[in-house]
C-alpha cells in the first residue's frame, strides 16, 4: 500500500501515486493542505474508486486549482467516510528558484573577484542549502512516524521561509 507525491520542476503540477490493495470496492479522496494544516485544495477534490486488483493510479493535480502556489503542500488519502488512510508531502519553492536563477545569471555575468560576485555567491549558497535541507525534511517527514511528522515539517517550512527572506524582492521574481 502507498500514496506518493512529486511536484513537477515547473511547480505546475503535483502528482499523486495510489497504490493501494483492497478486498472489497473502497472509495478514497484527497485533500490537501498547505504547510499550516489550512485547506488548500481549491478546486481539488477527487474521488478514487479502488476495487481489487485495480492498477496503479496516477493522478495530476494542477498547481493553479490550489489555494497555494508555494509553499509546503500535503495530500491526505481518506476513505469517503473521512478515515485517514495515508498523507505525503512536497515542498513548492519555484518563486524561490526564480531567485536562484537570477543569481546565478549574475554570477555568470561576472568577470572578476570582485566584492558583488562575492556577495552574490554567498547568497545563492545560502539559498539553495537552505532548500536542499528543507527538501529533505520534506522526505524525512513523509518516511516518519505521526508523532514526529509535524517537527520535521516545521523544520523544513522555517528553512523554506528563510530562503524566502534571504531572497527577498530584489529577485524581482516576487520572491
Amino acid at each position: 500500500m502507498a500514496l506518493t507525491l512529486n511536484a513537477a520542476d515547473s511547480c505546475k503540477f503535483l502528482t499523486v501515486g495510489i497504490r493501494y490493495t483492497v478486498d472489497n470496492s473502497t472509495n478514497f479522496v484527497l485533500e490537501c493542505v498547505d504547510g499550516s494544516g489550512i485547506d488548500c485544495s481549491g478546486t481539488v477534490n477527487p474521488v478514487f474508486t479502488v476495487t481489487p486488483g485495480s492498477p496503479y493510479i496516477s493522478y495530476p493535480i494542477p498547481v493553479n486549482k490550489l489555494t497555494i502556489t508555494n509553499g509546503i503542500v500535503t495530500v491526505i488519502l481518506k476513505t469517503q467516510t473521512g478515515n485517514e488512510i495515508d498523507r505525503q508531502s512536497v515542498l513548492l519553492h519555484c518563486d524561490i528558484d526564480c531567485c536562484l536563477t537570477k543569481l546565478t545569471n549574475e554570477l555568470i555575468e561576472c568577470a572578476c573577484d570582485c566584492a558583488k560576485c562575492a556577495t552574490s555567491l554567498a547568497k545563492a549558497q545560502k539559498i539553495f542549502l537552505l532548500l536542499k535541507s528543507a527538501d529533505y525534511a520534506i522526505v524525512q517527514a513523509n518516511d516518519a512516524a505521526e508523532s514526529t511528522r509535524p517537527g520535521f515539517l516545521q523544520d523544513a517550512n522555517s528553512k523554506y521561509l528563510k530562503a524566502k527572506e534571504i531572497c527577498d524582492a530584489s529577485c524581482g521574481c516576487d520572491c
